[in-house]
């Protein structure tokens, strides 16, 4: 075995860990390196990180087979060194990297895979190329030849960069064989990298470095969409989360300066995307569009409920935060629990107190069910709310949908006032219909669904429900489509009873013109318990929702 392919020993890696906390002068809260244990023990290491720092454990991994595997094991302080630069120098906290997210979105629409790792790398190799450059060219060295192929434009510019700040001559990183192919195909790479390079460590924020990375990596990404790249020293960015994203999403406004800066100095000249971002939810939408399988759907709900609980909370007073209870259940009668059941649904203390020693051969299951509590009980009545969404109002996952709003502001003010709430949501057959929901974010969640087509108020399943939970207050949220609805149903006398069964029916309608509304829905204005809310126009959805929970749920 050669000197660059022998084992790397515990004394190597005691003195590599304090040789790179020397480096950044500092005494890092993180344990000793351990080595790398592979996530998928079947594949080729290769496909592996080199090094990472898990921060819920405070532990720096090494994947040390991988770095003899390179002829690399002369570089491993610089490797620690790189990760401790992560850590103590450049920290890419979970809000910074959110932020970052957020804005390379607006600037390479539709990005498959975050530059954001490229952006830190670039930060940290910088100071710990003063001292050890050649050490992480062997790492670049290595990465290419375990990996194999043609290097593909971003990566050749990348390393082409590092070869003009270590003052490297041309093709010391970036294969020399591809160094006229890329001239050609991306004429004065060469001089761009060296501009990147000076200009790049002079800029006197983060905020202004990103947008020039930004607007100068763009040039080498062909199909944004299928953006797809691996690093030797990639896999130490951690994620961020639902939280992370919200406040970064709603605090964009940030950026402002640094985008006025960007595009006085022509940088994002080309681009010309600030204006083509409408609200919040157009940005929700590019952060989560290049997720793939359905981690892009359950996170793009998540941020858009926490957007609409904002716009909620502009229409309603703010009440003391409380615990959120859990719903009460009940237990069911009990059944003989069988080999496939559930083995949580198993009622042990029953089991024991009626079987005996033969428990543990003969248990007995229970299902719970919702314990549905008398209105008498409660502080308000029980509100059922009829959405209406058809395909005139837009899905409010892509666009601000003000009847979902107006839907949301009346759910939080009975849940509010510990009401239970049940959601209708309808649009042309199948309506989805709730359980009763006893808490606000379960009920968000329901009233963000969409089905969209034609409007078909679901006449008999108000029917239904009114035998069901008579005296429950009942609020439809629809536009003139209603109207059309009510003439077109014969006979009247079933939706008569279900009004008359209720506490009162009230509508919120957007309609032009009010006596025509009037007109139509003569019938049902008659009975004693239906009232008529008309809105002229879409935006005042939501204030009249919150009128009408004052009126009804606050006396």
């Amino acid at each position: 075995m050669s000197p660059s392919r022998r084992h790397i020993t515990p004394e190597e890696v005691a003195t590599g860990w304090r040789d790179a906390q020397a480096l950044w002068d500092v005494r890092v809260q993180l344990s000793p390196p351990e080595p790398h244990v592979g996530f998928h023990p079947d594949a080729s290491h290769a496909q592996e990180p080199l090094a990472y720092i898990d921060l819920v454990k405070r532990q720096v991994f090494v994947n040390f087979k991988l770095l003899e595997a390179m002829e690399a094991t002369g570089s491993l302080t610089a490797v620690l060194a790189h990760e401790i630069g992560h850590h103590a120098r450049f920290p890419h906290t979970l809000g910074w990297d959110a932020e970052l997210r957020v804005q390379e979105q607006r600037l390479v629409p539709g990005l498959k895979q975050s530059l954001t790792n490229l952006f830190y790398d670039l930060q940290v190799n910088e100071v710990v190329g003063r001292t050890h450059a050649e050490a992480l060219c062997a790492v670049y060295r290595g990465f290419q030849r375990v990996q194999g192929g043609e290097m593909s434009p971003l990566f050749f510019f990348y390393l082409a960069i590092y070869e003009e700040l270590w003052g490297l001559p041309p093709g010391k990183l970036v294969p020399a064989a591809q160094l006229e192919p890329m001239e050609q195909r991306y004429p004065g790479v060469r001089a761009e990298a060296r501009m990147f390079a000076q200009t790049f460590y002079a800029l006197p924020s983060g905020k202004l470095q990103f947008l020039y990375f930004c607007a100068t990596f763009i040039r080498y990404i062909e199909k944004p969409a299928d953006l797809e790249f691996s690093l030797p020293l990639g896999g130490d960015v951690s994620v961020p989360d639902v939280d992370d994203l919200d406040a970064a999403i709603h605090g964009s406004s940030r950026w402002d300066d640094a985008l006025d800066e960007a595009e006085e100095r022509g940088w994002l000249a080309p681009l010309s995307t600030r204006s083509k971002e409408k609200d919040e939810l157009d940005s929700i939408h590019r952060v989560t569009e290049h997720l793939p399988g359905k981690q892009g759907g359950r996170l793009r709900q998540a941020l858009v409920a926490k957007h609409y609980r904002r716009l909620v909370d502009r229409h309603l007073l703010k009440l003391p935060t409380t615990p959120s209870q859990p719903e009460p259940y009940l237990r069911t009668t009990p059944q003989a629990w069988e080999y496939g059941d559930d083995p949580s649904s198993i009622d042990w203390t029953l089991t024991v107190l009626s079987q005996g020693h033969l428990a543990a051969v003969s248990p007995l299951r229970r299902e719970l069910e919702a314990d549905l509590p008398p209105p008498s009980e409660l502080g308000a009545p029980s509100v059922e709310i009829y959405l209406d969404t058809s395909g005139s109002m837009p899905n409010p996952e892509l666009s601000l949908n003000a009847m979902t709003l107006a839907a949301q502001v009346l759910s939080a003010s009975a849940l509010r006032k510990k009401a239970t709430v049940r959601g209708i949501v309808y649009s042309h057959g199948n309506p989805q219909v709730s359980p009763w929901m006893y808490d606000e974010e379960k009920a968000r969640d329901f009233l963000l669904s969409y089905i969209g087509g034609g409007t078909q108020f679901p006449f008999d399943v108000m029917d239904a429900l009114s035998r069901e939970r008579p005296d429950a207050l009942r609020i439809i949220i629809s536009d003139s489509d209603f109207l059309a609805n009510v003439t077109a149903e014969k006979p009247l006398a079933p939706v008569l009873e279900s009004i008359r069964r209720s506490r009162l029916v009230v509508a919120i309608l957007a309609v032009p013109d009010e006596r025509r509304a009037r007109q139509a829905l003569a019938p049902l204005l008659r009975e004693r318990r239906f009232r008529l809310v008309v809105v002229h126009w879409p935006s005042d959805f939501a204030k009249a929702a919150a009128d009408l929970a004052q009126a009804l749920l606050e006396n």
